[in-house]
């Protein structure tokens, strides 16, 4: 077994006291078994600094049961939800009052950066995700993401602690700064550069290592529709592959999302 299959196992069973930990009634939060689903639109900017191109991208969202892809919670989300939440198919172990667990997985187009990569060409894997965050504070928590290509056809292995301060600036509105770092090795680098570009001969990826930091405002606008800004700064301190650069870039989005319920 390689060496990421081992780590991917060892996290998962070191969050095994927290996913098989039993809530009150209380605390645990109740999943209805009927479809809850979201749609919205989303305005990204990936750099910045150098005035890169502006990308509309659609966001959905569906629920049933602990099953979920994307944001579907109207009434929590603009407080509790994921700083960066995705659309790969998640199952929420736990969901208590001050533990959430949750294991995920979702097709990664290596080639491409797009909503729906399963439908574009390229070369594609599955990628696994296990999440464990702890909601304990009244204004922190703290989480942490570990990911692993299933197929092992390059996507790699990644490894994401971070922090998040939330601060209610009333009923309906919430601010939220997060820090993160990750840890992370792929073949990407190969795929996703021109086809009549040479590769070094005999380069290997390594380990990379960046922080980054996000300011996010969501505001509840009204009873099925919320807003969103994040401004985020990636800073890079050790490139994983031949063709990348040490630096730091910022980025913005922007979206709306009209929720069921």
């Amino acid at each position: 077994m390689s060496t990421p299959h081992r780590l991917w196992l060892l996290c998962c069973a070191a969050a095994g006291p927290a996913w098989c930990e039993t809530p009150s009634s209380e605390a645990e939060q109740t999943h209805s078994t009927e479809l809850v689903w979201s749609l919205g639109m989303q305005l990204k900017v990936d750099d910045l600094s150098r005035h890169g191109p502006a990308s509309w991208r659609p966001m959905i969202g569906l629920r049933y049961g602990r099953w979920r892809s994307g944001a579907v919670d109207g009434e929590s989300w603009h407080r509790f939800g994921q700083v960066r939440p995705d659309n790969a198919l998640t199952y929420d172990w736990l969901d208590s009052a001050h533990w959430r667990t949750s294991l995920s997985a979702g097709i990664v187009n290596m080639q491409r950066d797009a909503t729906f990569d399963a439908f574009l060409p390229g070369r594609k894997s599955v990628h696994g995700k296990a999440s464990i965050d702890y909601l304990g504070w009244s204004h922190w928590s703290a989480g942490l993401v570990l990911t692993q290509d299933l197929l092992g056809r390059g996507a790699g292995t990644s490894l994401s602690p971070s922090i998040t301060y939330r601060q209610a600036l009333s009923e309906d509105s919430t601010i939220l700064l997060s820090q993160g770092l990750s840890f992370a090795r792929s073949e990407l680098w190969r795929y996703q550069q021109p086809a009549d570009t040479p590769l070094p001969i005999g380069a290997r990826s390594r380990w990379s290592a960046s922080a980054d930091t996000s300011l996010t405002l969501r505001q509840r606008w009204m009873p099925h529709w919320s807003w969103f800004a994040q401004l985020g700064h990636t800073r890079v301190f050790r490139t994983g592959d031949p063709f990348a650069h040490t630096g730091s870039s910022w980025s913005g989005q922007a979206g709306v999302i009209y929720f069921e319920r």
